[in-house]
């Protein structure tokens, strides 16, 4: 991997880990229904509904929503996740999303195209999110929802996903937001005018601790790799792999772990 410090892009592109990012961000086919159920509930969406996802990454939510019925278009500004997006697609037995190449920034679609918007996990990598936010504004329907938040990734509140992040901070490599947190792009849509409706879910999954380890030595986060020298990477694997090796008796061991979601609906009634 190429040594990515120096001044923030513009935009993360995590192509480069996108044989990865499904197994990394992956989370229990039960609370992903539970989810899209919400989603489609609170919107009221029909299978005459179009909704956009911009950010669909390798497509776990294009997924879930198609396999119930809801037509999808998926938007990446990397052509490696849109390739795994479609790749996923192949074998699934429902309606396929319709994928396209390009930047959130400036979707290419008509004024007022969609019923929702999902832009999960979007925001805080992107320097120009309010421009942005106009953008995806000028192409949902009158009465639609932009729905925003996050999805807590399968193993960031592992032991030794803190443990990671603890020695980064402590060496001097603290990662910020390049963009908006949500709560920062929550208020941007009020002030347009959005009604706001937030719900909160959590559930648990369990994880080998060296399924984990594997993860952070593969550098599968964009905290991992985005001013973060490779030497200092590897540095941070080594102390953590020591810090393992005498905190556990066992790296086979299972750590339980808890997987947090929020999601904004902001609906421009």
């Amino acid at each position: 991997m190429h040594d990515p410090a120096g001044t923030p892009a513009s935009r993360v592109d995590f192509g480069h880990v996108a044989g990865d990012y499904e197994a990394t961000r992956g989370i229990p086919e039960a609370f992903m229904e539970t989810l899209i159920t919400d989603v489609i509930d609170t919107c009221e969406l029909t299978s005459t509904d179009l909704v956009l996802e911009l950010g669909c990454g390798a497509g776990r939510f294009l997924r879930a929503l198609t396999s119930q019925k809801i037509p999808v278009v998926g938007v990446d500004v990397s052509q490696g996740m849109l390739e795994m997006a479609y790749n996923n697609q192949r074998s699934s037995k429902f309606l396929r999303s319709n994928l396209a190449l390009s930047d959130a920034a400036a979707i290419p679609f008509n004024h007022g195209l969609f019923r929702a918007i999902l832009a999960i996990h979007l925001f805080h990598l992107m320097t120009d999110w309010k421009e942005t936010l106009s953008e995806i504004v000028h192409v949902l329907r009158a009465g639609g929802t932009i729905i925003t938040g996050y999805v807590g990734a399968l193993t960031y509140q592992s032991q030794l996903n803190q443990l990671y992040r603890k020695r980064r901070d402590e060496l001097g490599y603290s990662v910020g937001s390049i963009g908006a947190d949500p709560q920062d792009v929550v208020l941007e849509l009020k002030g347009l005018g959005a009604v706001l409706e937030t719900h909160n879910f959590q559930t648990w999954v369990e994880v080998p601790l060296n399924v984990t380890l594997s993860y952070l030595d593969r550098r599968v986060f964009s905290s991992m790799w985005r001013n973060l020298p490779d030497v200092v990477h590897r540095q941070i694997i080594q102390d953590v792999r020591a810090a393992a090796n005498s905190q556990f008796k066992d790296l086979n061991d299972i750590e339980r772990i808890k997987i947090d979601a929020q999601l904004h609906f902001l609906t421009f009634e």
